[in-house]
């Protein structure tokens, strides 16, 4: 019995099960299945220790994406009989079509990247005019890691407009006027990590594009939990990691580039690939019809992937959006949503203002924070999980949440 069979059956008490072990035969698209909560609840063994209300800065590990970390490892060790090899191959062969799916995307638009800013480093590297007098616009809203990135492009000499937000609250008026002929691209994250603002993408993608500009979002907030349809949203360029919503590890994401722009206004920068040389001794004889140097470019968006990826983590991230499919996107957001109103009606105001303009649409909620050092060791002495830090306190609810997460963490709340 390998490990998948042994979760299965340790779940047998449960009527969604045997639907869960079949579902995750196909990757083909089906409506969401109707998993009891108390059975998502028991595939994430980490809740066991911790009352874990952070899911913006790590999902921890379900036990399906742990299966998939556990069977390339198997495969590695052992080589591929038993079916490791085909697991294998499989996992390649559809993680980009999942993850497609997902967002509303075409196959041919996704690549592997090893995560979100290495997709934005796409776009800053590839866009022509970028650094020839051209400009790029964003707000104070965007990944503060990002941010860094463009600071240091700023000092470096490459026209970096950062909005500031309002009470943590982006106007589009603002970002409308920063954005201008010169600019060749607008950066911005689609769900905020610091508040779960979300951008009105759709407004400002048809700014941009009015004015000859890319959109480049990050969405590592918003994949597996906030339904999105690039395409309807008018983004050209979005990146992600995989451990947070996605349900995988660190060391993988994704990258979707828009089909008509690929090699065009995003040009190819790497050239992954391998080179055949067409004459002796390389080979017996050169055929005249060939380079000497045998080339051939990809013609989707693995166009831009740096050459081997991470195969390991790549069987999390199968796993996870193979789950994710049958929980269904929409439900994930609303339960998301129905926990954190639930804190906002019982959480003290006074003492923990709330800095998140969007808690209905979002599945994050940050508060203001006072006294950091009064909170921190009651939280931690409860085995309660949330991010702290810069004076704010961001909670981040997940599918596998409950009424009683929420209820324990405003109970030590109230007695710091």
């Amino acid at each position: 019995m390998n490990r998948r069979d042994f979760l299965m059956a340790g779940l047998s008490g449960s009527a969604a099960l045997p639907v869960l072990a079949q579902a995750a035969i196909s990757t083909e698209a089906k409506k969401p299945i109707a998993f009891s909560h108390s059975t998502i609840r028991s595939l994430f063994p980490r809740l066991k220790e911790e009352t874990y209300l952070n899911s913006a800065g790590m999902m921890p590990l379900g036990d399906f994406s742990r299966e998939g970390l556990d069977r390339y490892l198997d495969w590695q060790a052992r080589g591929g009989g038993d079916g490791r090899e085909e697991y294998r191959q499989e996992t390649l062969a559809d993680v980009r079509s999942l993850f497609a799916r997902l967002i509303g995307a075409k196959t041919r638009e996704i690549g592997l990247v090893h995560c979100t800013k290495a997709g934005e480093q796409v776009v800053l590297d590839s866009v022509t005019g970028l650094n020839e007098g051209g400009n790029l616009v964003t707000n104070d809203l965007h990944f503060s890691g990002s941010l860094h990135n463009l600071v240091g492009l700023r000092r470096a000499g490459t026209d970096v407009r950062i909005v500031r937000s309002k009470d943590f609250t982006v106007d589009v008026g603002k970002m409308e006027k920063a954005i201008d002929e010169k600019t060749r691209v607008v950066s911005v994250t689609l769900v905020s990590n610091v508040n779960g603002h979300v951008e009105d993408i759709k407004k400002i993608s048809k700014i941009a594009h009015a004015h000859g500009a890319l959109v480049y979002a990050d969405i590592i907030q918003a994949a597996g939990i906030v339904p999105i349809d690039v395409h309807d949203l008018g983004i050209d360029v979005a990146a992600c990691s995989c451990y947070k919503w996605l349900c995988g590890v660190y060391g993988t994401g994704f990258l979707f580039v828009r089909e008509e722009l690929q090699g065009a206004e995003v040009s190819d920068r790497l050239f992954p690939g391998y080179v055949r040389p067409n004459y002796p001794p390389w080979v017996s004889k050169a055929d005249p019809t060939r380079d000497e140097f045998g080339f051939r470019q990809p013609t989707d968006a693995r166009r831009y992937q740096p050459g081997h990826i991470s195969y390991l983590g790549y069987c999390a991230a199968y796993e996870g959006l193979r789950f994710l499919e049958k929980v269904g996107i929409q439900r994930a957001l609303n339960h998301s949503v129905s926990l954190n109103r639930r804190l906002l009606e019982k959480i003290d105001k006074k003492r923990y203002p709330c800095i998140s303009p969007h808690p209905e649409k979002s599945p994050i909620v940050s508060f203001l924070l006072e006294n950091e050092e009064a909170v921190r060791p009651i939280l931690k002495k409860e085995h309660i999980v949330v991010s702290l830090g810069n004076g704010r306190l961001r909670v981040s609810p997940a599918i596998f949440n409950e009424e009683g997460d929420i209820d324990r963490l405003v109970e030590a709340l109230d007695r710091a």
